[in-house]
Parts: structure tokens; C-alpha cells; sequence
């Protein structure tokens, strides 16, 4: 089996070396419904590669004639290099640069072959990320290393899922990053004098959001463009600290119209324990639990209580 050049955020060693070192064999930690999902991606990307590299072996065999008046060469990933690689002398009296000649095709079936290797790794990382809501990095195919030829395994991206969880579960690591994403939004500025606040059945979050001013001139409260994956991060920290899932989302908020958001009265949400979210001009938000007992665990569970001011 051929191998390539996988980098990693962090400088993280090759991906592919220590594979056949693995005592426990990562693809028995995963479902059979995972194994499946990955098994069928190879399979339809293979049927690809296998239509690439087909047409790759007939523009290259027909590009040989012109190697010798063009000086080309082939780079490591199959590319057709060349000077005046658009301009094509002819001294002969015929009609031969009228020709049909392959390069173009040759260096566009070399990127198509690094397009579907990318998107299998896309859809192989994707496909963990979107079902144990967990935020594994997509390792990146370096184009100029990827050989034609080259048939990637889906044991690979299952290794960096499991590498990723760092011996945790899926749901542990889902959890702890749904945290530090939460935090993130909700922890005060280094100038701010205000955090959040547990008041009895309420806990009160100040500048999580900023609406449009354009649209405030037109007395529209759309929220920014740059503040709504906040809501969507708000909003999944609030369905884990309240209910514990994590799969919490702006959904939650009843008739919630992020273009027009009403800062007069409060929203009933959908999950049990966490009942009503009201939001306020200057980007704060409070949200109101079933009883003080409830907002207080919610407030422990998303650790606001170690939360502190500098002047703290």
C-alpha cells in the first residue's frame, strides 16, 4: 500500500506511522454503523480514483510523443511540468499545433485526484464530528506529495478520532470541548466589571451578543453576523447544563427570529429544566429555570461559579 504526506495541527507525527504498532486495533472502538458509513466512503471513492487514474494513464501515454520537443518533466504528485507551458512552437510545415495535447487534462486529473482524497478525509472526520458532537481536526493532504495511484484507508481517520479522544469516550470529549467552547462566549472581557450571576431560578449572562447597528437605526434587532454562532454555542451549553444533552441549539428558542429578536418579554424554550431565555439590548441574557435548585446545579455544571473578574 502506497502512503503519503499527512500533516497535522500541532506538528502532530505522521498520521500513518505506528499504524501497524497498534496493539488494540482502533476500528474495534468504533460501531459497525461507523465501520459501514466508512466502508461504503472507500468504496465510492475508490470507484473514482479508479476513474481518474484511467484517464490519467491515457492523456499520459498520449503526452510521451511531445516529451522530447516540449522538455517536460513530471513532478511527484503527476503533474506535467514545462516552460512556456501554454506556447507551443512548431517550425514543421503542418498542421500539428492545431493538436489536441494533453497537459492541461494531465495537471487537472492530479488535482481532482487531491480533491477526493481531501473530501474523503472531510467526510470520514465529518461523519464523527457531526455524530458524537466532538470537534476532531481534519488532517490535510498535501498536494504536491500525493501520488496518483495512491488508495487511502478509512483506519487512518479512525486512528486521529481516536487519538483525538486521548483515551477518553466519545461523550467525555464531546462534553469537554462543549465546556470550552460555552466558556469561551460567556467568560467577561479582561476590562469587564460584570460576569455571570446566579439571581434564585435565574442566571443572568452580560455582552453575549451585539445586534446590527444598521439594522437598530431601521428599530430591527437582527443579531450581528459575527455573534451568531455565539447563540447557537449559548444555547448548547444551556440544553447541557440544564437537561444533559449536547446537542442543544438556537432550535430550542420558541419562534426565535434572529433577525427580529424580541427584547420586550421572554422566550419559552424546549428543554425541560431551562424553561424561558429573554434577551436585552445592550447583549445580555438571562434565563430562567424550573426552580433555584436547578439554576444553581446549571451554574456549578458549566463552571460559571470559577469564573472570576481581574480585579478578583
Amino acid at each position: 500500500m502506497q502512503t503519503t504526506t499527512v500533516t497535522k495541527a500541532g506538528n502532530a507525527p505522521d498520521l500513518l506511522s505506528g499504524i501497524l504498532s497498534v496493539k488494540v486495533r482502533n476500528e474495534d472502538k468504533i460501531t459497525e454503523q461507523d465501520r459501514l458509513y466508512c466502508q461504503t466512503q472507500q468504496d465510492l471513492l475508490y470507484r473514482t480514483l479508479d476513474q481518474i487514474d484511467r484517464w490519467y494513464a491515457v492523456f499520459k501515454e498520449d503526452a510521451e510523443q511531445y516529451k522530447e520537443e516540449r522538455k517536460f518533466h513530471y513532478e511527484d504528485n503527476g503533474k506535467v511540468s514545462m516552460r512556456n507551458f501554454y506556447t507551443f512552437h512548431n517550425d514543421r510545415d503542418d498542421y500539428s499545433h492545431n493538436e489536441f495535447k494533453p497537459f492541461d487534462l494531465i495537471n487537472d486529473l492530479v488535482d481532482k485526484n487531491h480533491n477526493a482524497n481531501a473530501n474523503f478525509a472531510n467526510r470520514i472526520i465529518g461523519y464523527f464530528n457531526r455524530t458524537y458532537n466532538v470537534a476532531v481536526p481534519v488532517p490535510g493532504i498535501d498536494e504536491k506529495t500525493l501520488r496518483m495511484g495512491f488508495r487511502p484507508v478509512y483506519e487512518t481517520y479512525v486512528d486521529a478520532v481516536i487519538e483525538h479522544l486521548g483515551g477518553k469516550s466519545f461523550r467525555e470529549t464531546a462534553e469537554e470541548e462543549l465546556l470550552s467552547r460555552f466558556l469561551k462566549v460567556v467568560k467577561p472581557s479582561c476590562w469587564s466589571k460584570v460576569k455571570p450571576e446566579l439571581k434564585k431560578d435565574k442566571i443572568t449572562f452580560p455582552e453575549i451578543l451585539r445586534f446590527d447597528e444598521f439594522y437598530l437605526s431601521y428599530g430591527r434587532n437582527q443579531i450581528h453576523y459575527n455573534y451568531k454562532s455565539n447563540i447557537e454555542t449559548f444555547c448548547e451549553g444551556i440544553a447541557f447544563g440544564a437537561d444533559d444533552t449536547i446537542n442543544g441549539s438556537s432550535r430550542m428558542i420558541t419562534a426565535l427570529d434572529e433577525n427580529d429578536v424580541d427584547v420586550s418579554g421572554w422566550y419559552d424554550l424546549t428543554t425541560t429544566n431551562a424553561e424561558q431565555i429573554k434577551f436585552y439590548k445592550n447583549g445580555r441574557i438571562d434565563v430562567k429555570f424550573k426552580d433555584s435548585t436547578i439554576a444553581a446545579d446549571c451554574y456549578k455544571r458549566l463552571r460559571l461559579d470559577e469564573i472570576t473578574l481581574r480585579e478578583e
